[in-house]
């Protein structure tokens, strides 16, 4: 039939795409600095129409599109007639299409994408491989002196929570803009940031956000502590740019926030980093005791910030919990993980830990 041989021809093609874009990274880097920035822009655009999460609603219409099919599926077996036969074959190449549909364009909007020059070659030019002891204890208390100072300067509630009264969405927007001065690729239109509907269960993940590269949309989770959502947003609006490597949205999300001129978004950057920093020091010096007490110590404000959700948050969402939050986790480390490997990025979840080396790359010259 000729919808079969249309629907092997673009699976074909596809495949096709994503061979190449293994194999060429000339050919990746051509994408997505002259094709990618016309699609992607184009697809933030109609996207940006709705209010709400489209990506979110699209996976919950596809679960449910599962699950008529299962059930169709399962009528065509047990009810010997006509009628059930025509309805499988009606889901059977709905699903069909829309796989190749989805294929096509996790194709453009992500695969691809992890298959570019990285951007330490593009912009940073790292001037060795390997950096000292020396230069990382450098890069950490210089985390540590600037993201103690701004926590003390954080407006709180009573309860001792930083608060934020600014435009979050807008600064996040012009924060990221900023670096298109620098960076080319982060020039141009960035859609407006939305939180997620289903940020109970995105907690449950320890997920903060999400690129839905089918819709095209910078997606954040609503209930995480506020610290936490300025250095989200713009790694997340960074994958828009086709910024896929996680160490590299790290490093974005943070240059975006310290170079802003508001300090809350300067102090979420700086919170960002500082883990991921403290622990690369922690194992360099063997966590001697004596030789950490010669550094700068982390501030009690700092500590405190240093939570993913708070408290009261975390109780909302055990409470309105459908499954245990344990089995969430662990599903979405599996998909992510599985994700990233399938993409060629063998550390998996370590990779978030390479903004390390970046940083070390961004300030070699300046710290040291």
């Amino acid at each position: 039939m000729v919808k079969q041989k249309i629907w092997c021809v673009l699976m074909a093609l596809a495949l096709l795409v994503n061979i190449a874009a293994w194999g060429s990274r000339s050919f990746s880097d051509f994408y997505v600095q002259h094709i990618f920035p016309v699609i992607g822009s184009a697809f933030s655009h109609v996207t940006a129409v709705f209010p709400f999460s489209v990506g979110e609603w699209m996976l919950v219409a596809a679960a449910l599109f599962g699950l008529a099919f299962l059930a169709a599926g399962g009528l065509r077996l047990f009810v010997r007639k006509p009628w059930c036969r025509k309805l499988f074959a009606a889901f059977y190449w709905t699903f069909a299409w829309l796989f190749v549909i989805f294929f096509w364009i996790m194709t453009c909007d992500c695969f691809i994408q992890y298959h570019t020059t990285p951007f330490e070659e593009l912009y940073l030019h790292p001037g060795q491989e390997g950096y000292t002891k020396t230069e990382l204890a450098a890069l950490r208390d210089y985390v540590v002196e600037n993201v103690n100072a701004l926590a003390a300067q954080m407006p709180r509630d009573a309860q001792g929570y930083v608060v934020y009264e600014g435009d979050l969405h807008r600064t996040s927007i012009r924060a990221v803009q900023a670096l298109g001065a620098s960076y080319s690729l982060l020039e141009g239109y960035y859609p407006k940031p939305k939180e997620m509907a289903f940020s109970g269960l995105i907690s449950q993940t320890n997920m903060m956000g999400y690129y839905f590269p089918f819709s095209m949309e910078a997606n954040y989770n609503s209930h995480m502590y506020a610290v936490n959502k300025p250095a989200t947003i713009c790694h997340e609006l960074s994958h828009l740019k086709g910024f896929l490597q996680e160490d590299e949205a790290n490093l974005i999300g943070y240059l975006a926030c310290v170079g802003s001129e508001d300090p809350f978004f300067q102090y979420s950057g700086y919170m960002s980093v500082l883990n991921y920093v403290e622990r690369e020091f922690l194992d360099s010096i063997g966590r001697d005791a004596t030789e950490y007490g010669k550094h700068p110590a982390i501030s009690e404000l700092v500590y405190a910030d240093d939570i993913f959700l708070t408290e009261e948050a975390w109780k909302k969402v055990e409470d309105n919990s459908i499954i245990r939050t344990e089995t969430a986790t662990k599903v979405s480390r599996a998909a992510t993980t599985a994700t990233l490997k399938l993409n060629g990025v063998s550390e998996g979840m370590q990779s978030y830990e390479g903004v390390v080396k970046l940083l070390l790359d961004y300030y070699d010259g300046t710290l040291f």
